[in-house]
């Protein structure tokens, strides 16, 4: 695990924070979750392998998991996008990656990020990198970054199975 000083995402724009993000109506009521419901997303969480790649529209409720649109800038601010953090992001858990690896892989592009907030906030980002010892193939990773107020706490960064 590393930890650094982390960029500062800025608090979402009050008015984006009635935006659906998961594109269900604005009335809809999270109390009318069913278990059935609750089971298939665990269960699509597991096919997964967590939370990457969830396709949120197959749910009407999500958890608090939310996708992260990347060419906008709730998390930060412009000119810089969200992709430019997550970028960030994904760059310091490939940095830990390499270190603890002995590799020198490149970080190439973000695929998508998804986030679920806590008391941190814990991004599932999918990138490509390059690996130069390969021939510079491009090659699928992921990582998973908590980011804490002041902090940030890479998790995980490895290939995708």
């Amino acid at each position: 695990m590393e930890r650094s000083n982390p960029p500062s995402p800025k608090r979402q724009k009050t008015e984006e924070e009635t935006t659906r993000y998961d594109g269900r109506p604005e009335d809809f009521d999270s109390d009318e979750c069913t278990d059935e419901e609750m089971q298939l997303f665990d269960q699509e969480l597991e096919k997964i392998g967590g939370g990457f790649e969830i396709d949120f529209k197959k749910f009407r409720y999500c958890f608090g998991w939310r996708s992260l649109d990347l060419d906008d800038s709730t998390m930060v601010d412009e000119p810089e996008t969200n992709r430019d953090f997550i970028a960030t992001l994904a760059n310091l858990a490939l940095t830990d990656h390499n270190a603890n690896r002995g590799t020198c892989l490149e970080l190439g592009k973000i695929l998508i990020a998804n986030y679920h907030p806590s008391c941190a906030v814990t991004f599932y980002i999918s990138f490509e990198v390059n690996d130069p010892s390969d021939g510079n193939q491009t090659k699928p990773y992921r990582a998973v970054v908590r980011y804490f107020p002041g902090d940030i706490e890479v998790v995980s960064c490895n290939p995708k199975e």
